[in-house]
């Protein structure tokens, strides 16, 4: 395979073009290396500003959170109270008077037994110690 000689043109002329260029590079950074140190100062330093700004806002003080341990101060008790009385339920289980089993009030079988038929407990061992068990399709807490 052999070269084309408008390629070898081509070949020096690119080489003139680049030597061109790197003269006149230096002559210009001869001529204006003040102002080319003086551009490049204050680019560093507007760009070294803004980094520090965006630290001083990433470590502002921020409120920490704080947790509380909610049962030691209001007691269990107060807890399951107001979880019945947000809910609007009777009670925690509740069970048929005809059946053996208790559900809680998410569960399915609990709306197949009428309300006149349903007895409501206030905790799981109120309706076990009452004879009942948990309906096996009822998951629980």
């Amino acid at each position: 395979m052999s070269i084309p000689p408008e390629a070898g043109y081509l070949i020096t002329n690119m080489f003139q073009i680049i030597t061109k260029l790197k003269e006149n590079s230096k002559e210009w950074w001869g001529r204006n290396a003040d102002f080319a140190f003086l551009g490049m100062s204050i680019f560093l330093i507007v760009v070294l500003g803004f980094g520090v700004l965006r630290l001083g806002f990433i470590l502002q003080d921020h409120t920490p959170v704080e947790f509380t341990d909610t049962s030691s101060s209001f007691g269990d008790e107060f807890l399951y109270e107001e979880y019945m009385n947000a809910s609007g339920f009777p009670g925690l289980v509740a069970a048929s008077r005809n059946g053996k089993r208790y559900y809680y009030p998410w569960c399915g079988g609990l709306s197949r037994i009428k309300e006149a038929n349903r007895i409501w407990f206030d905790s799981e061992k109120a309706a076990q110690s009452a004879g009942y068990t948990i309906a096996s399709g009822c998951d629980g807490l």
